[in-house]
């Protein structure tokens, strides 16, 4: 929202009009491409209903059944059925109550590993990158990066996790043992924070084992730290990707992989010194898209976000105009 609402320079040829900006606010509703809905869903299930069970919950549900209720009154809600709306859900948890009645629109996501396929998928979504812990790396060494990174593989964070993040506590035993693995089990907090920017820093490659959901923060902590992630996930998703290939900074293992006893260091210990620094090359040149910032900036992460928007217009457009017409809804779903 603060993008839209920004009306300064904008790094990049902003300007009043936009100018260098993939989104700019127009004024005029019949000119828009797309309509971005002001809920902040994650926000209202963080205060309101963080622990799932406390009565408070209730006010995250009356704030849904209330935005629903203002947007079906909208005309051009009900001139597109919501299609072209972009809604932020970047909480796994956000909007649970009602999700499945804005299931037609533009979501912002972190990943879907808690939206059905009714609800939520690439086709028409967006996956947003989560914002970074660590502060951004801005004084690598351009002259040695891989002789100044003595560790190779660094994880630091909760090791206790649910559903495909349960693999973090059996890697735990896995990389026990290594002198150059430092995989420790920590909380968030100031000093934490401060000893896992060391850490990175400091090392080869970063691990990113899945979170409560298929992605978690240490991913892009590891793209600003410029330590190549190693990602050990069998259904995330990535911001950007019609844009940006990860196999070009990023290292895959497959759980199966990964939970191999001695097989994912060894890959890590043979790969190729001259890769590595093509990969810490490239993550240096792309770092800046997973930037959160204000005033907003060409190409960081917010900027990036209303590019891959735009990318679907001409889908939403395409069903928009099929639905006016169409006399029997959705008979190309229905055919054998």
């Amino acid at each position: 929202m603060g993008s839209l609402l920004y009306d300064g320079d904008a790094g990049g040829g902003g300007g009043g009009g936009g100018g260098g900006r993939e989104a700019v606010r127009v004024l005029d509703p019949e000119s828009a491409d797309v309509f971005f809905v002001p809920f902040f869903s994650s926000l209202s299930f963080n205060t309101h209903g963080h622990n799932m069970t406390d009565p408070a919950t209730e006010i995250d549900r009356e704030l849904q059944i209330d935005l629903l209720e203002f947007l079906r009154q909208s005309k051009y809600w009900q001139r597109s059925g919501g299609r072209d709306h972009v809604i932020p859900m970047t909480h796994p948890n956000a909007f649970r109550f009602l999700r499945e009645q804005v299931n037609a629109s533009i979501l912002i996501v972190a990943d879907f590993g808690r939206f059905s396929k009714t609800v939520s998928n690439l086709n028409k979504d967006v996956v947003a990158p989560y914002v970074h812990v660590v502060d951004s790396f801005v004084d690598d060494d351009i002259v040695d990066p891989y002789g100044l990174r003595p560790l190779l593989l660094f994880f630091r964070g909760r090791t206790v996790r649910k559903d495909e993040g349960i693999v973090r506590a059996k890697l735990a035993k896995i990389l026990a043992g290594y002198d150059d693995v430092h995989y420790e089990r920590s909380i968030a907090t100031v000093e934490s924070i401060k000893k896992s920017t060391q850490g990175m820093r400091s090392s080869k490659f970063c691990l990113h084992p899945a979170g409560d959901t298929p992605s978690s923060c240490r991913l892009f902590d590891a793209i600003v730290s410029h330590c190549i992630p190693v990602i050990v996930s069998d259904q995330i998703e990535l911001p950007y990707e019609d844009e940006i290939d990860y196999s070009q900074f990023s290292i895959f293992f497959s759980v199966k992989e990964a939970l191999k006893p001695g097989y994912m260091v060894d890959q890590l210990r043979l790969f190729p010194k001259e890769r590595w620094i093509e990969m810490w090359k490239q993550l240096r040149t792309i770092s800046h898209h997973y930037e959160f910032q204000y005033p907003p900036k060409k190409e960081d992460a917010v900027d990036m976000l209303w590019r891959q928007v735009k990318h679907k217009v001409p889908r939403v457009k395409l069903a928009v105009h099929r639905n006016r017409r169409l006399k029997i809804p959705d008979w190309w779903g229905r055919r054998r």
